[in-house]
């Protein structure tokens, strides 16, 4: 797994956005303490300033790649579901730009991926919608090119020993068929692998010409039953309907080795946690690979029902074990570390972090504002939503958790103001999380 800092690909993402909204001499007057919620700030104005930007560009590095991928998913849903014509054209122009030049991509498989899954969510989106002219005629040919490389072709890496000739299948059937391994970690099925899943099963939705299928759906079923058997065996139920997804397997991983300190303190020592689970952060994608998953089946199929029962087993996990809803001693909604319900610290003397730091008690919160959790697609977790649309500017305690470890020096005060980059896109995924 690729390291990610949320907030700061977040901070670059918007960053350019406000660069190049300025250099339009487009300039917003941001009072938000005077204004009562549902009129702090237009929906097109907060879009205009921090999607459209990112939408007519060209997408390149690694970093970035991830970054869309990651940002704009949320978006991508709201355009299609709130009907925005306008919207919805932005997305259509960004990814035939991508048709014309894929080339500009980065090589790095992970990134592809991130970008490439908001590309398949955008053709399922679109003809869900009955405006297949608004994909590209290349964009399909050029997603199961990508499941196609990933899957079967390209040497999938792994630690401990040479890649895998046989890409990524070979690798995950590995896993499903070693419970016997050097370090834990190496049974993880990783993001590469759960992206391509989902990506394959979008393009099953998608279904595509009837040549496309016949050349297509040997590979796309192949990887609908190896996912099938990954979520049927690695999937471990919990008390109350929820589940986990291979706890232990990141027990000895670096990220992981500080998990059982409930708090940060001088001369900590690592105190990994032999039944760790997955992090609440990088958590938040299942909810919306298991869709992709669920509609890959026709309605009530077995296949359907058994993704669709996980996506409400997932719901459950959330909010039994990981979401920590406002009380007297903390203002806001906040999320646990890990996705058993523990809150013990992540990341900590992470390169990327440096020394004596990292993710400390709640501090993962910060990817709850990014939307990913609406498409649980409840009731009750459009009602989070609507309640941090409603209560925004955050008082600043609940920001500095948002924001996450603080560099050296900390964060700049201009971090913690409601128009800063980062809070100007957090508000507008909190709102438009709320509606979809």
């Amino acid at each position: 797994m690729l390291p990610l800092n949320w907030v700061k690909l977040i901070s670059r993402l918007c960053l350019a956005s406000i660069v190049t909204a300025l250099g339009a001499q487009v300039v917003f007057s941001w009072s938000f303490r005077q204004k009562p919620p549902e009129q702090a700030g237009d929906l097109h104005q907060l879009w205009s300033a921090a999607i459209d930007p990112t939408l007519r560009q060209t997408v390149q590095g690694s970093e970035q790649a991830q970054t869309v991928g990651a940002t704009l998913m949320l978006p991508l849903h709201a355009a299609f579901h709130l009907r925005d014509a306008q919207w919805e054209r932005s997305f259509a122009d960004h990814f035939s730009r991508l048709v014309a030049n894929p080339s500009a991509l980065p090589s790095v498989v992970l990134s592809r991926l991130y970008y490439f899954y908001l590309a398949s969510q955008f053709m399922v989106l679109a003809q869900e919608s009955r405006q297949q002219d608004l994909i590209s005629p290349g964009l399909p040919e050029l997603l199961f090119s990508e499941v196609q490389s990933v899957w079967v072709t390209k040497p999938a890496w792994q630690w401990g020993r040479e890649p895998f000739p046989g890409g990524a299948r070979e690798r995950v059937l590995w896993k499903l068929n070693n419970r016997q391994v050097e370090k834990s970690y190496y049974r993880v099925i990783l993001d590469e692998d759960l992206y391509v899943l989902a990506i394959a099963a979008d393009l099953k939705a998608y279904r595509g010409t009837a040549a496309q299928q016949k050349r297509w759906n040997p590979l796309l079923d192949d990887v609908l039953s190896i996912a099938r058997r990954v979520f049927s065996q690695e999937v471990v139920s919990q008390p109350g309907g929820g589940w986990l997804f291979q706890p232990g397997a990141w027990t000895d991983h670096p990220e992981y080795q500080y998990a059982g300190n409930k708090e940060i303190r001088p001369g900590m020592k690592p105190a990994p946690v032999p039944s760790i689970s997955g992090d609440s952060s990088h958590s938040l994608r299942f909810p919306l690979w298991l869709t992709s998953l669920m509609r890959a089946y026709p309605p009530n199929s077995e296949g359907y029902r058994l993704f669709e029962g996980l996506r409400n087993g997932s719901e459950k996990q959330f909010f039994n074990k990981v979401l920590v809803r406002p009380a007297n001693n903390f203002p806001c909604y906040r999320m646990n570390n890990f996705m058993d319900g523990s809150n013990g610290l992540y990341r900590w003397n992470y390169e990327s972090l440096g020394s004596g730091n990292g993710y400390g008690p709640y501090e993962l919160s910060g990817t709850l504002l990014l939307g990913w959790w609406a498409f649980l697609d409840t009731d009750r977790i459009r009602g989070v939503y609507r309640d941090l649309a409603a209560t925004f500017p955050w008082p600043k305690e609940c920001v500095a958790v948002y924001l996450g470890p603080a560099p050296p020096k900390g964060h700049p005060a201009s971090a913690f103001e409601p128009g800063s980059p980062s809070m100007r896109l957090w508000h507008l995924l909190v709102r438009l999380a709320s509606q979809i």
